[in-house]
């Protein structure tokens, strides 16, 4: 029988661990057939597992082993790294902790590195040990405060916050917390929070986990300005409070096309076509609107194409470094959205940060 309790460390993708259970007979004085479960001998628990970027890095491969027979060795076999390592050892129980050298051409795979014990009666049992190598040089990392992958569906453009790329496995991004005690983490995949969802590592606060059930959100104490900084395959970060620079603009408007509730906006830029922002109270640099975007009746367009500007005619102006999804304004600059749009309205909030530069419509 195989008798195992496995503590996991990171929760791999992709594969199904299977326990089989074995079962003796043996007659009573009845001649009745009794199944009857075979009596432990050894016992695995405290079994790491891991998720990992694939540059050749030592890792420690760690369990505790027990059995009432006492144990006779232990063996860390997996072939296609070329391990084979036989530990003797004595007693009821034993730690293993054993460094393995991850090839540096290692597939980018589930590895199962079998660990298995062999006892003072010559009984064995076997579990293994699940090492998942990904490449952590993501191309683009994304920061969000959410909680589920319902959150990040349905909204137009920049949810999540696209990070900068710095150099290989370094990110940043300079980010308005607009609530104390904001909680973020970092994910690959802006759809989804798992498998992986970089955040902090519950056994070394000063460390990263990209395990998306075990990393802990990075909390942002208080309302204000924060630059980020992440390294995927260090797997450290640095957080600092960023002071902004320059002056807010006083007004910010759309300028456009597409807006469900103003038929009459098409290319002017001046009032009362263009739609003003709503400045923050609290941050200048702010601004926010909640727009429904769809074919005003009467039109005959299909997509939804505007820009941002400083109501002081076309002298100051942001585009858009995508037109289908933005992520950031680009101030005097940029390109134009081309959105579609049907004449079902949809509903979003628009946020403008003209500190960063950053854009989202979320959808409401």
């Amino acid at each position: 029988m195989r008798n195992m309790k496995k503590t996991t460390i990171a929760v791999l993708a992709g594969f199904l661990m299977l326990s089989v259970l074995m079962v003796g007979c043996k007659k009573n004085k009845d001649d009745v057939t009794v199944l009857k479960a075979p009596a432990e001998t050894i016992l695995f628990t405290n079994v790491s597992d891991f998720i990992l970027d694939s540059i050749g890095k030592t890792i420690h491969v760690q369990a505790k082993v027990s059995s009432p027979d006492g144990l006779q060795k232990i063996e860390l076999i997996y072939q296609p790294w070329n391990i084979s390592k036989t530990i003797t050892v004595s007693g009821n129980d034993y730690t293993v902790n054993e460094p393995v050298l991850i090839p540096a051409n290692a597939a980018l795979q589930i590895h199962s590195i079998t660990l298995k014990a062999t006892d003072t009666k010559g009984a064995t049992n076997f579990t293994e040990i699940k090492i998942g190598l990904q490449d952590l040089n993501y191309t683009k990392i994304y920061l969000t405060d959410a909680i589920d992958n319902a959150a990040l569906i349905g909204n137009l453009y920049g949810v999540p916050v696209a990070m900068n790329k710095l150099a290989s496995h370094t990110f940043q991004i300079i980010y308005y917390a607009k609530i104390a005690g904001t909680k973020i983490r970092f994910i690959p995949n802006k759809s989804s929070i798992s498998p992986v969802a970089i955040g902090i590592d519950p056994g070394n606060v000063t460390k990263l986990i990209t395990d998306a059930s075990k990393s802990v959100p990075i909390t942002l104490s208080k309302t204000g300005y924060y630059k980020i900084t992440i390294n995927t395959l260090l797997l450290n970060y640095t957080l600092e409070n960023y002071t902004p620079v320059g002056v807010a603009p006083n007004q910010v408007a759309f300028v456009g096309r597409g807006f469900y509730d103003y038929p009459n906006m098409n290319w002017q830029n001046a009032l009362p076509d263009i739609i003003l922002m709503d400045k923050d109270p609290v941050n200048a640099f702010l601004f926010t609107k909640t727009i429904k975007l769809g074919i005003p009746v009467g039109a005959n367009y299909n997509t939804a194409q505007f820009i941002l500007t400083t109501n002081n005619g076309w002298t100051d102006f942001w585009r858009f470094n995508d037109g289908s999804a933005p992520e950031y304004a680009v101030f005097n600059g940029g390109v134009n959205t081309d959105l579609p749009i049907t004449a079902t309205a949809s509903t979003y909030l628009f946020v403008f940060d003209t500190q960063t530069n950053l854009v989202q419509a979320i959808k409401q």
